[in-house]
């Protein structure tokens, strides 16, 4: 009966209760970032509070039923430029994440997905806008081979010599700066496209940065993530081999969107991939946000060997106190295969990917937000789940409801 009282509670609470409104919840058990506590909290005009407000409007009993801050991910490839967007909003929401970065979009992408982020049934979503790379570097050709009407990636290869004229999508879904003079010719342009934060490519940068197929030259990249800087900017770094790690770590960047060997099919030498402890130590004092993007390896070959390689290095990231974050980059989906591929690797505990999901990446994608954590004035968002993520973190994206700044999701 209790449980019966409470969905119908949902139900109307749902329909009626909008933004402005004071709730109180009791008997709840909240996440504070180690375990749960106990205790009774207030939704006051959309913000978390201790304090009991004059006027409350209603009382949600929570039955001991467990807390958290909601998920995000922080390499989103599905929320723009594609035309099941609306769709994937929705899963997100579905699965607990309220938070996302679209990495990579354009212009077209951002402006049709913008309008439907940012509601009380979508996620709030950051925007990198187009990659910066070198003159034909990648990811020249994702852009350019769909848009010189050759839509099928295994047949870009041998239209290589039509697709490499084209420059439809240039100043869109990509940049090209290969000096000085292209870096303040652009600059404005890419500024005036309104970007969160900036994405370039380091692949395998100080051998062969600046060459067709790869990303920037180390001195650009160190010219760009300083102008980026100047301007307020965050930079997001896409590396191919641990040198590129050391070179975002030294230039200063913001963030990088995958390890190392993500990639990596598991055959030949892994050396150029390996991280060194002294490489883990700088990431964790420095608290640079690290996406491993390691799910892509189930679709290597070799795959034994690839996912001995990450589970390995998630596991060294983690004992190491490195800010793991977590991302997707699949085109149609969200974070679930990635947390899955997490889970079955028996790498990492419950908690650690907690707050992967709840503190680390949520604050990766917005960090001037008072987010992330169940605190005195923060935003008045979580999860309410019937099951302790702690012993099963993936039945944390089965909830009974979800608040999202004070207002109940439908």
């Amino acid at each position: 009966m209790k449980n019966y009282l409470f969905s119908l509670f949902l139900l109307v609470s749902c329909t009626l209760y909008g933004q402005g409104k004071n709730y109180e919840f009791r008997n709840g058990q909240w996440f504070n970032g180690q375990s749960f506590t106990t205790g009774t909290w207030f939704s006051v005009n959309g913000v978390l509070t201790q304090k009991a407000p004059s006027k409350i409007d209603s009382v949600i009993n929570l039955s001991d039923k467990w807390v958290i801050p909601p998920f995000a991910d922080a390499f989103s490839s599905s929320v723009a430029d594609n035309s099941n967007a609306a769709n994937v909003l929705k899963l997100y929401m579905g699965e607990g994440v309220f938070y996302v970065q679209a990495v990579g979009n354009t212009k077209a992408g951002r402006s049709s997905t913008e309008s439907l982020a940012g509601k009380t049934e979508t996620p709030d979503v950051s925007y990198t806008n187009g990659a910066v790379t070198c003159s034909l570097g990648h990811p020249f050709v994702r852009y350019e081979g769909p848009a010189s009407g050759i839509k099928n990636p295994t047949q870009w290869g041998t239209n290589y010599d039509k697709i490499k004229t084209s420059r439809l999508m240039l100043g869109d879904g990509y940049w090209f700066i290969d000096n000085k003079t292209a870096l303040s010719a652009n600059w404005d342009k890419i500024r005036a496209q309104k970007p969160a934060a900036i994405f370039i490519y380091l692949l395998d940068a100080e051998a062969n940065g600046g060459k067709e197929g790869k990303g920037l030259s180390a001195e650009m990249a160190k010219n760009i993530v300083k102008k980026a800087h100047g301007s307020g900017l965050r930079v997001w770094a896409h590396v191919e081999n641990a040198a590129d790690l050391r070179l975002g770590l030294k230039l200063g960047v913001d963030g990088f969107a995958n390890l190392p060997g993500s990639n990596w099919d598991g055959s030949g030498d892994a050396a150029p991939f390996q991280l060194t402890d002294e490489d883990l130590k700088k990431l964790a004092k420095k608290k640079t946000p690290v996406i491993p993007l390691f799910s892509h390896a189930q679709m290597q070959t070799g795959r034994t060997d690839a996912k001995d390689y990450t589970n390995k290095t998630l596991n060294r990231l983690l004992s190491q106190g490195v800010n793991v974050v977590i991302g997707s980059d699949d085109p149609q989906r969200t974070i679930r295969a990635e947390l899955n591929y997490w889970y079955a690797s028996g790498a990492v505990d419950n908690l650690q990917v907690l707050k992967v999901l709840c503190e680390n990446t949520p604050k990766a994608v917005f960090p001037k937000r008072k987010i992330a954590r169940i605190a005195e004035g923060y935003e008045a968002s979580f999860i309410v789940v019937a099951e302790n993520p702690l012993q099963n973190v993936l039945r944390a994206r089965v909830a009974d409801f979800k608040l999202k700044q004070g207002v109940f999701v439908r």
